[in-house]
């Protein structure tokens, strides 16, 4: 069994993790996946706390980014990797079982055509802060997603992928994704082969979109939906969580001429979006919804998040569109 699995190599970029990297790491060095074929590649952007030291004793292989740009990372990460597959995950990932691992790669391993699988949906724990209860319920990390129909995991409640389904297997769901329906699949577990990665534009700056859409464009269509959950420890209070939503439009501003992805939705999907987002009503839907399958008041907060997130995008879009932006 051993001789039959892959070297995988994770690409994990890092800087000042030091209160989540032990946890994350410490999930991967416990697979049942033979250990010597776990490469951990790990990006380090000149981390000033303790985040070095305590990786030392999991064996990681170091590679210097110092550019504070998470994309120029991902992209020295898969430079380095020596794996036949290539796993993208961050500090704040922990994988849920010993055998995660073998489960994300078996479709890979079972059908050639499958480009990359990923995981369903994010671990949910009543103990965890309000915020990241909040992201691990609805399956995002921004709920703009999910009214453009472009959201990459299932809500806590949900059990089928429906977004270019072709087909379902045991362990997962097989899907075809094209230019117009791609959801925003690439992060946080995501696995690829690597001899696919190499013929996208990763580098020098490596955004996941960006090269699923250069795979797309070459006949690479089909990805597994796989049925897995991963922690994601994304915000511990709403500041933490708009300030990182905040942070990723700065980064597809200053690199809009260089993007190759695009959110494909029309005119009346955005404005829908945009709608039903300040008006409360249909957020508040989703929120009881939800509050009737999992009894957890962090469905309540989407109402209230959805309006400050889309009034926030409008502000700095507008800002951008008349130069406005420092």
């Amino acid at each position: 069994m051993k001789k039959s699995l892959p070297k995988i190599s994770i690409v994990m970029p890092v800087y000042n993790e030091e209160d989540k990297i032990e946890k994350c790491l410490k999930s991967i060095r416990n697979q049942d996946y033979p250990q010597d074929k776990i490469e951990i590649v790990f990006v380090d952007d000149d981390s000033t706390d303790n985040t070095l030291k305590l990786s030392q004793k999991y064996l990681v292989k170091y590679v210097r980014n110092g550019k504070h740009d998470y994309d120029l990372g991902k992209s020295l990460g898969i430079k380095n990797a020596t794996g036949e597959y290539v796993m993208f995950m961050d500090a704040d990932n922990i994988l849920t079982r010993k055998d995660w691992i073998k489960k994300i790669i078996s479709p890979l391993l079972e059908d050639e055509n499958i480009v990359g699988s990923q995981p369903l949906w994010f671990k949910y724990n009543k103990n965890d802060a309000f915020f990241d209860r909040y992201c691990t319920l609805y399956g995002i990390t921004d709920p703009l997603t999910i009214y453009l129909s472009k959201r990459d995991r299932l809500m806590l409640w949900e059990r089928n992928w429906k977004i270019g389904l072709i087909e379902e297997r045991k362990e997962y769901f097989i899907a075809e994704f094209n230019k117009k329906n791609l959801p925003t699949i690439g992060s946080v577990g995501f696995t690829i082969k690597k001899k696919l990665l190499l013929k996208t534009n990763y580098d020098p700056s490596f955004s996941h979109l960006d090269c699923i859409q250069d795979l797309l464009k070459l006949g690479y269509n089909r990805f597994a939906m796989v049925k897995l959950d991963v922690i994601h420890l994304h915000s511990k209070s709403f500041s933490d969580f708009l300030g990182k939503l905040e942070r990723n439009l700065k980064i597809f501003i200053r690199d809009f001429g260089k993007r190759r992805y695009t959110w494909d939705a029309s005119f009346w999907k955005k404005s829908y979006a945009a709608l039903a987002m300040l008006t409360f009503v249909v957020p508040l839907y989703h929120a009881v919804r939800g509050y009737w399958k999992v009894r957890d008041l962090a469905w309540f907060a989407h109402p209230f998040i959805c309006f400050s997130v889309i009034t926030t995008y409008l502000k700095m879009i507008a800002l951008w569109k008349l130069g406005l932006n420092s």
